[in-house]
């Protein structure tokens, strides 16, 4: 069964919590008027939640395509 290596995983994953944090940063920003500070840990939690949710979906499906491809041969 192929899977991609720990160490590829972990930098794939910090580099999508570096770059949601990014956005949920910018989007901070601006959308914010008063109260900022809830509304940053709120936009960088959904786009942190969001994006690892969407990496971990096709990080599964690309290991599974792979091991299907395999078996096919």
């Amino acid at each position: 069964m192929l899977t991609f290596h720990p160490l590829g995983k972990i930098i794939i994953y910090l580099l999508i919590v570096f770059i949601s944090s990014f956005i949920g940063n910018q989007l901070t920003n601006a959308l914010c008027i008063e109260n900022c500070l809830m509304q940053k840990i709120f936009y960088i939690g959904i786009s942190n939640a969001v994006f690892l949710v969407g990496i971990a979906l096709l990080i599964g499906l690309s290991e599974k395509s792979i091991n299907e491809w395999n078996e096919d041969e």
